[in-house]
């Protein structure tokens, strides 16, 4: 099985450096362009099964990278929603949450920002769906998951636990692509 994971088209948030997961903002125009970049990296593929998030984002890059395909939704995909700093940046949010903010910078993974998912939900959410998407999938079958940095990072993290969790890295504009093989994972390429 070849799993291919890819990131969403830049969008505006992402320039301003802003939290969000459960807000649905559009990629922009430099997202587009890596789409369509992503697009031609996979002409030729065959792609067996496309799977996206919940959030426009992920529909608009499928949409440009696998134009009049049929694609599924998954919500193991979604990425960890910031409650109350959903569409702040680092400085406002220390501004606004001073304390709470000193807090999750301590322990990102322990403490949840107000009217946020425990990120301990988020991540079993992602790793049982990741499982199961596995487990239930043709061993020569070719899957390509569209979704977000955040959650890239839980996968990638739990497949590989000796790469740290904040040096993961896939570049909009880019694939990473994993081989499932004899129930061993193996990475064929890296942020290409």
């Amino acid at each position: 099985m070849k799993l291919y994971f890819i990131r969403h088209g830049e969008t505006d948030y992402n320039v301003q450096r802003k939290f969000y997961g459960t807000d649905d903002v559009s990629i922009n125009q430099t997202g587009q362009k890596q789409c369509e970049l992503v697009h031609t990296k996979f002409k030729g593929r065959a792609i067996d099964k496309i799977l996206v998030s919940s959030r426009i984002r992920t529909h608009q890059s499928e949409e440009l990278i696998f134009p009049n395909r049929q694609y599924e939704v998954a919500h193991f995909l979604d990425e960890w929603g910031f409650g109350e700093w959903e569409g702040l940046d680092a400085d406002q949010i220390q501004a606004k949450f001073p304390v709470e903010w000193e807090r999750w910078l301590a322990d990102p993974f322990g403490y949840t920002p107000p009217a946020s998912e425990p990120y301990v939900k988020h991540e079993n959410r992602i790793k049982s769906g990741f499982r199961a998407l596995v487990d239930h999938t043709l061993d020569n079958s070719s899957v390509a998951l569209v979704t977000h940095l955040g959650t890239i990072r839980v996968i990638m993290h739990d497949l590989f636990p000796e790469k740290p969790f904040w040096e993961i890295q896939l570049t909009q504009g880019n694939y990473t692509c994993i081989n499932y093989t004899n129930r061993h994972f193996s990475v064929d390429t890296w942020n290409k």
